[in-house]
């Protein structure tokens, strides 16, 4: 089964009031934890941007997908990655704003991932990143929207998994935030 990580980073940054993903985390762009999760997990990496500069502070990654209709929302980078990643098996789908998650976190989604979306829960709150096997590949090709794969909860089969990961739950909306966020990336090991 050919499992892929793919980080979400083509979004506009509007509350952050700057290009967040490029903020300094621990002596690292906020963007390059959330791949360098996915590499830790044992992913390939490929990441959706629509700056060349976010591609770069990503890392080292197998790819760049570009979504040149970001601004029409969320919806369109998945779309853009599942058209370009059509061949996985698996997609595990990480924000680019959440740099608390743990790999083990990411690397039960995708051992778990099936035919139908694998979420998260931590405290019985749902969470991301998801996990879209190929049998949802289709639905997701009909969201639209600034919305992601919520909106195939309820049409797809899901695997709801308990997991001990309150970074599942938190990501970087306020420059507040990047400061919480330095204390989970110092404790964790990625760095």
């Amino acid at each position: 089964m050919r499992s892929v990580g793919v980080v979400l980073a083509a979004g506009g940054s509007a509350r952050f009031g700057s290009q967040k993903l490029l903020s300094d985390l621990a002596g690292r762009p906020l963007v390059w934890h959330a791949a360098e999760t996915l590499r830790s997990a044992g992913l390939s990496v490929y990441v959706v941007v629509n700056d060349r500069r976010v591609a770069s502070a990503a890392g080292a990654v197998d790819g760049v997908i570009y979504n040149p209709w970001w601004r029409e929302g969320l919806s369109t980078s998945v779309k853009v990655a599942v058209v370009a990643l059509h061949d996985a098996d698996c997609i595990v789908w990480m924000l680019g704003d959440m740099p608390c998650v743990k790999p083990e976190t990411v690397a039960r989604l995708a051992s778990t991932c099936g035919k139908g979306l694998v979420v998260p829960v931590y405290r019985r709150r749902r969470g991301n990143p998801v996990a879209s096997g190929r049998g949802v590949f289709s639905a997701t090709l009909g969201i639209s929207g600034d919305v992601g794969l919520r909106a195939l909860l309820g049409l797809v089969p899901v695997s709801y998994i308990e997991v001990d990961d309150e970074g599942v739950l938190f990501d970087v909306d306020t420059p507040e935030d990047l400061q919480k966020a330095s204390s989970c990336v110092r404790r964790s090991s990625r760095v």
